[in-house]
């Protein structure tokens, strides 16, 4: 009975796990400036690490950009929905 429970517990978190929601490109509140743009990310601190992130930013980048740098980081009043609560906004600098 309580392997059934342990096996019934794993399966649901798998579940759970497989139905999470990757990043998804966001408006920022971050200005870009002639130095250079930004991008920004909805995610989940949950499923979601900080190199994913910085990768995932330098695909969304313009092509010259050689590093991105976070430039902010919030989880109130953001425009990301309830899954994925936090947004990041990366710098993307060409040097």
């Amino acid at each position: 009975m309580m392997k059934t429970r342990s096996i019934l517990a794993l399966a649901v978190a798998g579940l759970l796990a497989a139905c999470a929601e990757k990043p998804s490109l966001t408006d920022s509140d971050m200005p870009a400036t002639s130095d250079y743009e930004v991008v920004a990310f909805c995610y989940s601190s949950k499923t979601t690490t900080r190199e994913e992130l910085a990768s995932m930013a330098m695909e969304a980048c313009p092509e010259e950009t050689r590093r991105v740098s976070v430039l902010d980081d919030d989880t109130l009043f953001n425009n990301c929905p309830i899954s994925k609560k936090n947004r990041v906004t990366y710098q993307c600098l060409p040097r």
